[in-house]
């Protein structure tokens, strides 16, 4: 089980380090934004690490279940 916690945070940071720069034309987290709404993701958004868009779509469907902090991002105009 920590494996597999380990793993999943390792390829979610991959995700907001190394797919900014591969695909310019994504969303790129800033770190506020990342250290607020990481475990949001990591539970909610899961399937869709793949692509930077598709965790902020995923986040912005799930908003009623997103921690304040993460909110409070997106309400920030994130």
């Amino acid at each position: 089980m920590t494996k597999v916690r380990s793993g999943a945070f390792a390829a979610l940071g991959l995700l907001f380090i190394a797919l900014p720069t591969a695909a310019s034309a994504e969303f790129k987290p800033t770190a506020q934004q990342r250290a607020a709404c990481t475990s949001d993701v990591m539970s909610l958004c899961r399937a869709a690490l793949m692509s930077m868009d598709r965790v902020v779509s995923c986040l912005q469907a799930n908003r009623a279940q997103l921690s304040p902090k993460c909110r409070a991002q997106f309400d920030k105009g994130a």
